[in-house]
């Protein structure tokens, strides 16, 4: 940021180390949200003047009549709010003549709330004995408390409207996060050979990650991983593959040979995955001074190579990289790699980088999406699909893949995060 700027002093109260000092939304008129942050009890309360329960069911009645919106009322009892009194309840104590002639005052209609839920506390905390209540007793209204003063009324739907609403938010800021672990289009724009990715994820947050990591200037690793399950847990996996690398550029005595990096990454995750998770990944180490490439499949799709003769019209050759080496999570790969043995014996592939090599990577929503007949689009369409892809220009393949991927699922909801990464020498 050019220039800069200075900040007055404010007070920081407990609430702002646990990010919960967001204000409710203002436009929530008739709600005290004010005072409260958007995930405190206090901001979905909203203020309905009690009634004594020595009212008569009349009075009641007209309160209902007069406010559609209204659906239930506190009662209070020597100046203290004990319960609450709802539309349904009126309704059936005052359905006929006789009913209203015999029935008695509120306080005999009153469904005591034994809980006291205080506007400080935070939503989430207290849905579980919000929902045990309205099990146990179909209690839907809750009375709201600062101390022992009334605040408001909050309804069952209040609490699972305004949850829902914290978890999408919540769901949306780890959606940026996991975006911004990602290479940006600048960094991939910086390697001395073309990279094009094209992402999407079946849900807001994915278990697919892609890599542009820059050893030096000659020396870079780039590829695709995709973590075993989905949504939050295996969103969190990919952060954390992305922040093994973050820290590596930071290291003053970082490994730099492409065997060190790899077996360190697999040490490192077999440490912190849960067992029964894992993460196959794709990974190509690329020295521009040696020309040599070295490409690590780990547990992970068939990668596909493309190759022809600059200036050639012959047709493209094509080779399929299948895997050699065991997922990523398992604390495997290192004793695969260190094992000796020729160059063709190697668990990875080692490549003379030409002019003219494709390699496609891809995660295995790729091949698993389906068509509105439910049939998958298989490896063999993909491989198919990679061989046209060749002839494209630099610049219209990530549109390429993109209406690939519109045109064969039309409107169906892909199954599983896509990948797929383009590279070109």
């Amino acid at each position: 940021m050019e220039g800069s700027e200075e900040f007055e002093s404010e007070e920081v109260d407990a609430l702002f180390f646990t990010g919960e000092t967001e204000a409710a939304p203002a436009q929530e008129t008739g709600y005290l949200n004010e005072a409260y942050s958007y995930k405190q009890i206090g901001s979905i309360a909203k203020y309905v003047e009690p009634v004594s329960s020595r009212s008569s069911m009349d009075a009641v009645l007209d309160l209902f009549k007069n406010d559609s919106t209204l659906n239930a009322v506190p009662v209070e009892e020597y100046d203290h709010v004990i319960g609450i009194i709802d539309r349904k309840t009126v309704d059936k104590a005052t359905g006929s003549a006789w009913k209203r002639f015999t029935s008695g005052n509120v306080g005999e209609c009153t469904t005591r709330v034994d809980s006291i839920f205080h506007a400080n506390e935070f939503i989430e905390k207290s849905i579980n004995e919000v929902t045990r209540i309205n099990r146990s007793t179909g209690i839907e209204y809750f009375p709201v408390f600062v101390g022992r003063s009334f605040l408001g009324l909050v309804s069952l739907d209040d609490f699972l409207t305004r949850i829902a609403d914290i978890r999408e938010k919540d769901l949306q800021k780890a959606s940026v996060i996991q975006t911004a672990q990602f290479p940006t289009e600048a960094e991939l724009a910086a390697l001395p050979y073309k990279v094009t990715v094209w992402n999407r994820m079946a849900n807001m947050l994915g278990g697919d990650a892609y890599l542009a990591y820059r050893i030096s200037e000659d020396e870079s690793i780039v590829g695709v991983f995709d973590v075993s399950g989905k949504n939050v847990a295996a969103s969190l996996l990919t952060m954390t593959v992305s922040s093994f690398f973050k820290a590596l550029a930071k290291l003053p005595c970082a490994p730099r040979s492409a065997v060190q990096i790899v077996s360190l990454l697999d040490v490192y995750l077999a440490s912190v995955v849960p067992p029964g998770n894992f993460i196959t990944s794709i990974l190509c180490y690329m020295d521009m001074k040696k020309r040599r490439m070295h490409i690590f499949n780990c547990g992970h799709t068939t990668t596909f190579l493309f190759y022809r003769e600059p200036g050639s019209t012959a047709p493209v050759k094509s080779a399929s990289i299948l895997p050699k080496l065991p997922p990523f999570g398992m604390g495997a790969i290192g004793d695969q790699l260190a094992k000796p043995g020729s160059p063709k014996e190697h668990p990875y592939l080692l490549l003379e980088m030409r002019s003219g090599i494709h390699l496609d990577l891809y995660s295995d929503g790729f091949t698993d999406m389906q068509n509105s007949d439910g049939i998958r689009f298989e490896e063999k369409n993909a491989c198919e699909f990679f061989r046209k892809l060749y002839e494209t220009p630099d610049e219209q393949v990530g549109n390429t893949i993109g209406e690939a991927v519109d045109k064969y699922i039309g409107g169906t909801l892909i199954p599983d995060d896509i990948t797929v990464m383009d590279i070109r020498v």
